[in-house]
């Protein structure tokens, strides 16, 4: 697939978009745990993309897409509660940087499922992208070694998602290819926030999940923002996949998204700005450059 001057546009727009989104998640998290943030922000995010959708067509979605869109929002259900408990498990330092793999294992099976060959400078850019992702992980502390970090529980939950969210994006690629239109962001968005009620509902944390609500509920701009955002990089990112590659839109999602928490990190939340942090920016933003230069 040939990426034109649209694709990267919204391919950009988007990785900005997921960028602000997790800063803003970062700050609600001072308020209410991740656990919670997975569930209230899928739940208020599908009414908003519910409507943007309606504004642009009638409801509906062609039969063909639906396996498809089915089969994403189950891995996605998966993947965000593995997610939560990864982050709960073990230290961010260690997990958050296997998402990192995210771009390769999706440029693989986009390449396998879609056909959609990646060129050396993909290839090179996502190893860049993992390699500063790592330089990233070792700076935060928590590394005590190979073998030790395997038998971390939440590393492994970690490496899980990054498999599973490669293969959501594929699967979301072939729902627009089959035609699916404005209406597939909030109805796959409903049937994950249908999946993590469920999840919160078995494990008995319905009770806590509404207490969760309250202080959420004193921050309305904070609150409306993180939901405006968190929507509105959701629709860019799956108009991307009608113009560009999965890999190249993940490696480039992935690789301005570690990026820019970094920056933000620093400018925003007062978090230091040593060598090896300094090293991470510079590798991941080569590896976005490499890919977005040479598309």
């Amino acid at each position: 697939m040939p990426i034109t001057g649209i694709g990267l546009a919204f391919t950009l727009v988007g990785a900005l978009s997921w960028a602000l989104f997790d800063a803003l998640r970062k700050r609600l998290a001072r308020e209410v745990s991740p656990i919670h943030l997975g569930l209230l922000l899928p739940l208020a995010q599908a009414p908003l993309l519910a409507l943007w959708a309606a504004t642009r067509e009638p409801f509906g979605l062609p039969a063909a897409c639906l396996p498809p869109l089915a089969a994403s929002a189950v891995l996605n259900g998966i993947a965000l509660v593995l997610f939560l408990e990864a982050l709960r498990l073990s230290p961010m330092s260690l997990t958050i940087p296997l998402l990192s793999f995210t771009p390769v294992i999706s440029t693989t099976l986009a390449w396998i499922f879609r056909g959609q060959a990646p060129g050396s400078a993909q290839y090179a850019g996502a190893a860049l992208v993992v390699l500063g992702a790592v330089v990233l992980g070792l700076g935060g502390g928590a590394w005590r070694g190979l073998a030790v970090s395997v038998r971390e529980p939440g590393v492994r939950r970690m490496a899980l998602v990054a498999l599973l969210w490669g293969g959501t994006s594929v699967l979301d690629q072939t729902a627009v290819t089959l035609g699916a239109g404005a209406w597939y962001a909030p109805v796959v968005t409903a049937a994950v926030a249908v999946l993590m009620l469920l999840w919160a509902v078995l494990r008995g944390q319905v009770r806590s999940f509404l207490q969760a609500v309250r202080p959420l509920a004193s921050r309305p701009l904070l609150v409306g923002t993180a939901v405006v955002i968190g929507a509105a990089a959701l629709a860019v990112q799956i108009e991307a996949f009608r113009w560009a590659p999965i890999g190249f839109i993940e490696v480039v999602k992935r690789g301005a998204g570690m990026a820019s928490a970094v920056i933000l990190g620093r400018f925003v939340f007062g978090e230091p700005l040593n060598g090896q942090k300094a090293l991470a920016v510079a590798l991941l933003t080569l590896g976005v450059a490499l890919v977005v230069g040479l598309r």
